[in-house]
């Protein structure tokens, strides 16, 4: 064996016994509090990988603006419950997005012939998003129950998808057809008759 060689194995060894005398050198409960410690830091680094993984997968999820003829911009959310969404759930189906806000009067008046249109063409496969703007989840679910609504809510939070969909005020309503493509939206209140109009360009009459 040559003399390096020797002189490795006596570092690592050197090493490893003084690791064993510092462990044996513990007592019991430093030895345990040591150990809770390093599993508390474990478990952090877990979770605050899994929380960067899921924050990662909300708000706009590609930079692509709305054009009509063009695939939707894509983009994920909460609901009020906690459970992310995401556009391509609904693939295969006509997909109306609005935007709107507790403290905006238009949408006030335009939701309830929203939430008509969303029973009556249910059964066609039409899906309705209204994504929140900057509320909180308790806020958005009373203002629904004073109105007497169930349509599903999102919560964007930050605003973020709003910009991906380059929003100019409130409401903004956008019609997607089964193919994910944008074939119709409107920047402010819409009638009912502007609303089956604009149905009626994203395949549902």
């Amino acid at each position: 064996m040559s003399k390096d060689h020797s002189s490795g194995e006596a570092t690592s060894r050197g090493a490893a016994s003084s690791l064993a005398q510092r462990f044996v050198g513990l007592t019991p409960i430093r030895l345990v509090l040591g150990l809770a410690v390093l599993g508390g830091i474990v478990g952090a680094l877990v979770l605050l990988d899994r929380s960067g993984d899921s924050a990662s997968a909300l708000g706009a999820l590609d930079s692509r603006p709305p054009e009509v003829g063009k695939p939707a911009p894509q983009f994920a959310l909460r609901n009020p419950d906690g459970q992310v969404v995401q556009l391509s759930d609904f693939d295969g189906e006509v997909v109306w997005i609005n935007f709107w806000a507790t403290w905006c009067g238009p949408c006030r008046r335009e939701l309830p012939d929203i939430q008509q249109l969303a029973g009556e063409f249910e059964d066609d496969g039409l899906v309705v998003l209204t994504l929140n703007q900057g509320e909180s989840a308790n806020k958005a679910t009373d203002f629904w129950e004073e109105l007497g609504l169930d349509l599903p809510i999102l919560l964007d939070s930050d605003g973020e998808v709003a910009d991906q969909y380059r929003l100019i005020g409130l409401p903004n309503n956008y019609f997607i057809d089964k193919d994910g493509i944008l074939r119709a939206f409107q920047h402010g209140f819409l009638t009912e008759g502007q609303m089956r109009e604009k149905l009626a360009a994203a395949g549902i009459n």
